[in-house]
């Protein structure tokens, strides 16, 4: 949603973004056009990653990709898609909840399956449990609060890789790990 794009915009990037959702797709707009400089420079795209083939192969300096694996059923495939993106010599800055690391997000889950039944049950349930954390994500990203819940709590499964997983896959895209945190 270009929340995070739109800094390697203002370091001067021509950022090229690539979302399926329309939705998503209208606030990375709305988020460069009120934050990024020479709006004009950047390239909006209505894609999958499995289906997006950038013109004569093109390749980038940098391939952002935050928050993207964990809705994706073919996670693997889905990394190889990206990292094969990456020029020689460029980076692929890469970050999604891992098996260890989204167990908040699973205990958040269990509680309003467990509180509630239906979808404007498990809306209730949210904004009792998580009002803060809605009313900030409402602020900064322009979407309903229901959109919000739905994403974020409401998600049907959510299938998290390890970080051996993530560092077989890099291993197998010739990607090297140049830093994390924390650390490990």
């Amino acid at each position: 949603t270009g929340e995070n794009t739109v800094y390697l915009a203002n370091w001067g990037a021509k950022c090229t973004l690539v979302e399926m959702n329309p939705q998503a797709q209208n606030i990375s707009k709305e988020v460069f056009k009120r934050y990024a400089r020479n709006f004009d420079d950047h390239t909006f795209i209505r894609s999958s990653i499995f289906d997006y083939n950038p013109t004569n192969g093109k390749k980038y300096d940098i391939v952002h990709s935050r928050g993207v694996l964990a809705h994706t059923a073919a996670k693997e495939m889905a990394f190889q898609k990206i990292a094969s993106f990456v020029k020689p010599g460029g980076f692929l800055i890469f970050g999604d909840p891992n098996k260890a690391g989204g167990f908040q997000n699973m205990l958040q889950r269990f509680a309003v399956y467990h509180f509630a039944s239906t979808p404007d049950e498990m809306a209730e349930v949210c904004e009792f449990l998580f009002k803060k954390d809605i009313d900030r994500s409402e602020k900064f990203i322009p979407r309903t609060r229901r959109a919000i819940i739905f994403d974020r709590w409401v998600i049907q499964s959510q299938d998290d890789p390890s970080v051996a997983e993530v560092m077989s896959w890099m291993n197998n895209s010739g990607l090297r790990m140049y830093s994390s945190y924390p650390s490990f």
